[in-house]
């Protein structure tokens, strides 16, 4: 039911550290968080799953656990939890009361359950209460589901649905996961866990789930809901929160603000880069930091660029205990590496989880080869396209049906960027030559990867290995998405010996129909006009704004912000929808729409059918949109002098003074 008036009394501020932004993350992220913070660290959060894993961890669901690999148990979780954060760093955890929450239980949560209890019973402490959750797997009722038309159709912007696994028979359905939220986590602790395990969660809930449990927090709580998965959200990717990631790469190099463009800075300063601790008060606000003494930069620059990775409508950011709007969220610098974060907002959550599928659609190859010398890009281009026509002949010769689809990518050259390709690049003396093929028969895949060395002999000078070996077939898995209703989703939550049904907090109202204040064409010209002089500079957006980019499925989404508020109105006005839809042509075959974040004076973008199916299902060298931003940032934008005037004066300014 929804929550009366009571408030748990418990900490005044809650210290939340984050040691993994995905599987195959350092291994130095908990040590560094557990060794450098101790006691002072509350909890102890990790993410390992995107939709790409889920297949992955699919495939080893079944299978039993190699003892020598690092850990026990079946499979289907992610192993490395236990062989390089439980099993090292168990004393600490024991010792500081340190509480952890992951979702490396993947597909099977119960087996990390187990696999951390047997570890500690082996190092012969006391083995912890251990909570897994369970239910988000809905895959063995997936068809059951279908059948009963118990799903609906998931659309990341209006508009532009994603098409359903079903969709296509001949691909075989992997997984089939629910997004669950924090409720379930806040009850296991409240229920005395001290290690929560996870499944298919939305990433934030992690974070979410300790401060409800906490501060006593409620279902109808939503602004305070918000501002929690607010505070997920900017350190669920660990080190992007940190300087990880980051435009102004050279700044977090340095670990300072105050670094000049042609200063010296030591090439080894993210050896030891910061993790990210959140410091969450009752109120919803809270400070970002890092432990003492690390690399990286918290600025209000690098936790802006999280915020907008990856959040699609920043006024509906759809999450399962909440609808957050992040538009008028502020942030302010409070010391060295410390920005506080405050003014998030929420409305009722939807009566639905959105469920992420993988199937598998045949097989996927990749080849590369390095080329130098004169003309290499051309080279390139001519060797590529023999190899791939060389490659369907001995198909059709062997009666073979063609290739499905085919991508062929001279990297040097700024292939990625198209159209938008300098001349200096494409003029490089050195690319790397990448091909990729689809075919349902990987017997057509290996036809072609024997095709790809011959080249070095047969075809263009100055060619020479790209890879290590002969190519090998990969299964290429698509990811689609629908929804469900929550009351469908049958989620258990099993502590120490006894496992207990577990139901959502039960709310007055859902939200049903959401906001979308998106750009349309009425209002593409500037709302405020910026009145200055008509004389201006050319200049790449790079210097008025940061940006950051990222993927949801098949869709990118690419945030920006000014560097200083003056330049919003003006940025405002010239990156309309249409300009990016345009400049992006070359990418995306669907839509962009544009949202506003006026708080932290940015635009949020989000390019449906931008990459070439997303994840394990694209042919792109970029699957999941992570150079868009930058590319961006490289559009060409005729800047009135008035407006960076002051920024002129100044520069010239240090520049006479270094004369």
């Amino acid at each position: 039911e929804e929550g009366g008036e009571q408030r748990r009394k418990g900490r005044d501020v809650v210290r939340i550290g984050c040691s993994s932004a995905f599987w195959g993350d350092s291994a130095a992220g908990p040590f560094q968080l557990v060794n450098r913070e101790g006691a002072n660290l509350h909890y102890l959060v990790a993410d390992y799953l995107a939709e790409v894993t889920m297949g992955i961890l699919a495939r080893s669901k079944d299978k039993t656990e190699d003892a020598t690999k690092g850990g026990s148990g079946a499979g289907g979780y992610v192993k490395e939890f236990v062989q390089f954060v439980w099993k090292p760093l168990m004393k600490q955890f024991i010792k500081h009361n340190i509480k952890i929450v992951t979702n490396a239980g993947g597909m099977n949560p119960v087996g990390l359950k187990e696999a951390i209890e047997k570890a500690a019973r082996e190092a012969g402490v006391t083995v912890p209460v251990v909570a897994a959750i369970t239910g988000d797997d809905l895959l063995p009722m997936a068809k059951q589901l279908h059948t009963q038309q118990a799903l609906s159709e998931f659309a990341e912007i209006e508009g532009a649905a994603e098409p359903q696994w079903h969709a296509d028979p001949k691909c075989k359905l992997m997984s089939f996961n629910a997004y669950l939220g924090a409720f379930p986590i806040a009850h296991a602790l409240d229920q005395g866990a001290q290690i929560v395990i996870t499944g298919r969660c939305v990433d934030s809930a992690l974070v979410l789930g300790p401060l409800i449990h906490e501060f006593g927090w409620h279902a109808n709580d939503y602004d305070l809901l918000s501002s929690g998965s607010l505070a997920g959200h900017i350190i669920e990717c660990a080190c992007q929160a940190t300087g990880g990631n980051f435009t102004d790469w050279r700044k977090s190099l340095a670990g300072r603000d105050d670094v000049k463009d042609d200063e010296e800075i030591d090439e080894t300063g993210w050896v030891d880069v910061g993790y990210p601790i959140v410091e969450c008060k009752p109120d919803g606000s809270f400070i970002v930091t890092k432990p003492e003494g690390t690399g990286g930069l918290v600025s209000v620059a690098t936790v802006s660029e999280q915020m907008l990775y990856e959040i699609s409508n920043p006024c509906a950011y759809i999450l399962p205990d909440v609808v957050c709007n992040w538009q008028h969220v502020t942030m302010q610098q409070r010391g060295t590496n410390r920005v506080l974060v405050q003014g998030a907002h929420g409305i009722p959550p939807t009566p639905t989880y959105k469920i992420s599928a993988t199937s598998a659609d045949g097989w996927k190859l990749e080849g590369s080869l390095l080329i130098g010398g004169p003309d290499a890009r051309l080279k390139a281009r001519a060797v590529g396209k023999s190899i791939m026509a060389r490659a369907a002949r001995i198909l059709a010769l062997r009666g073979i049906p063609e290739f499905v689809s085919t991508q062929m990518e001279v990297l040097g050259a700024e292939a990625t960027y198209g159209p938008h390709a300098s001349p200096e690049a494409q003029a490089t003396r050195e690319v790397l030559l990448r091909i990729a093929v689809h075919h349902h028969d990987p017997v057509a895949l290996g036809i072609f990867a024997k095709e790809v060395a011959p080249s070095a002999t047969a075809m263009a000078p100055g060619i020479t290995g790209g890879g290590s070996g002969r190519p090998r077939p990969q299964p290429l898995v698509h990811h689609s998405s629908a929804l469900i209703k929550k009351d469908l989703v049958p989620i258990t939550i099993h502590l120490g010996n006894s496992s207990t049904k577990y139901h959502e907090p039960r709310l007055a109202k859902y939200t049903t129909v959401l906001p979308h204040p998106y750009e349309t064409a009425h209002d593409a010209a500037p709302r405020t006009p910026h009145r200055v002089s008509q004389k201006t500079v050319r200049m790449p957006l790079l210097r008025l704004c940061c940006a950051r980019s990222g993927d949801k499925g098949n869709s990118a989404n690419v945030g920006v912000f000014a560097r200083d508020p003056a330049y919003y109105p003006f940025i405002r006005s010239i990156l309309t929808q249409q300009v990016v839809q345009e400049y992006f042509a070359h990418l995306v075959t669907g839509r962009v729409r544009r949202f506003e974040v006026p708080g932290i004076y940015g635009l949020n973008f989000v390019l449906t059918e931008a990459l070439g199916g997303g994840g394990l299902g694209s042919l792109h060298i970029d699957k999941q949109g992570k150079t868009y931003g930058q590319m961006l940032l490289s559009l060409p934008v005729d800047v009135p002098i008035e407006l960076i005037k002051s920024e002129h004066q100044q520069q010239q300014q240090q520049d006479a003074a270094r004369l």
